[in-house]
């Protein structure tokens, strides 16, 4: 855990630097979004080996709908192309992409994008309040036992022990360090809450301010559920990704907003509908990021969109789709009624199969046949009888290297079905 000490003290030497101050005072202040963006396409042609020839695309003048929309596939073995030859490699760091949709672009970032990054997440954090005692719940383990001290203001919570026997032990840890702040991945928040409903109906948590979710989809109705078990708490659900292309953040389950200081976003509409609302894909072009930028990247990351063209949901990836008995690759989007799951406490999609889900639950001991019936009947109508569902009671869910929850594990081959 001496590796997690260190990147907290190495963050709080970034927040004196100049960088970091400039960005932050810079982050809501209003600027001109189709300049700022043309600058930022300008520089990346001239700076940037990949768009060496898309020098033509701006000869008749600036329109950003000339540039083709380019993906993962199209950069694979080619990324060192995309950096800036103002930067130097040997200062950068290389990250990769999580790889959920099966290819992982090797990313270089530089210090300053990185300073930028933290001012803007930062910022986020500033919604709920100043000051605060934070306790991560994200997917890492402590020493030893269920918590650990991380440094003044901040703790450890294992995402790995949270059970019904344990829930006491956790509510008492955020008492005794009267925690204002839980920073957390949405699938471990979902099973605290989830046990905390079951047991109490709603969280006794006098200090607690606000909860900082990131890095998984957190669906609006799963959002719901939260604010029920917390009544009186901020819920700031921050979307962001390893490509620095974009981010925004969502507020007790508005819209979300994104920064036009970090990335210019478009949506891509896919045809498909979702909860009444039309989906699309994140497109986005580097504002921020200017080490390794990117012009119409096609995130990979799907939205629902209200009338007013504002993204309500964060609905998944690429890797969240599946095959139904047809042989058609259709999002996996379910719609459960709010008691279907209530003696759930943890779930996760899994296909293997054409045509078959399994739908994975971690149960209370109340659940029962009649919860099943429930789930199943959900799973058939969300999919019009073209997927036989199974549900399967399970011990767990496995987490990733990072300690990250997957919300579908898919087994085909989805570019056999295209």
């Amino acid at each position: 855990m001496m590796k997690q000490h260190l990147k907290e003290m190495y963050r709080e030497v970034l927040r004196h630097t100049p960088i970091y101050l400039a960005t932050k005072k810079n982050i809501e202040k209003d600027a001109d979004v189709n300049v700022l963006v043309e600058r930022r396409v300008r520089e990346a042609i001239r700076d940037v080996p990949y768009y060496a020839n898309y020098g033509s695309l701006i000869a008749d003048g600036f329109d950003l709908k000339k540039f083709p929309i380019i993906r993962k596939k199209d950069l694979l073995g080619k990324e060192h192309l995309l950096v800036s030859r103002r930067c130097y490699k040997r200062f950068l760091r290389q990250v990769e992409t999580g790889g959920s949709t099966g290819d992982t672009l090797k990313l270089y970032r530089s210090v300053r994008s990185i300073i930028a990054e933290t001012a803007f997440i930062d910022y986020v954090f500033s919604l709920i309040g100043k000051d605060l005692n934070v306790a991560v719940l994200r997917g890492q383990k402590p020493k030893e036992g269920i918590c650990e001290e991380l440094s003044r203001d901040r703790i450890l919570l294992s995402s790995y022990a949270i059970n019904a026997e344990a829930l006491d032990a956790y509510l008492d840890i955020l008492r005794r360090y009267r925690i204002s702040c839980i920073h957390a991945y949405p699938s471990s928040l979902m099973i605290l809450s989830r046990l905390i409903k079951n047991k109490y109906g709603k969280a006794d948590l006098p200090c607690l301010k606000g909860i900082f979710t990131s890095s998984e989809i957190f669906s609006k109705e799963d959002k719901e559920f939260v604010r029920e078990v917390f009544p009186n708490v901020r819920i700031v659900d921050y979307y962001g990704h390893n490509e620095q292309v974009c981010c925004a953040y969502s507020v007790d389950g508005r819209p979300f907003h994104f920064f036009s200081q970090f990335g210019f976003v478009e949506f891509l509409d896919t045809g498909e509908i979702s909860n009444g609302h039309r989906v699309a894909e994140i497109v986005a072009t580097s504002v921020m990021n200017r080490t390794m930028p990117f012009i119409r990247y096609g995130t990979e990351d799907y939205v629902e969109l209200d009338d007013n063209n504002q993204v309500v949901s964060i609905i998944g990836r690429t890797s969240d789709f599946i095959v139904n008995k047809k042989g058609d690759i259709v999002p996996c989007i379910v719609s459960t009624r709010p008691f279907a799951l209530q003696n759930v406490t943890n779930f996760q999609y899994y296909q293997e199969k054409e045509g078959e889900l399994r739908f994975r639950v971690v149960v209370a001991k109340s659940f029962s046949e009649k919860d099943v019936q429930y789930i199943t009947e959900d799973l058939r109508n969300s999919f019009d009888d073209l997927m036989d569902c199974v549900v399967d009671v399970v011990p767990f869910i496995e987490r990733t290297k990072r300690g990250k929850q997957k919300r579908l594990v898919q087994k085909l081959d989805l570019k056999k079905f295209q």
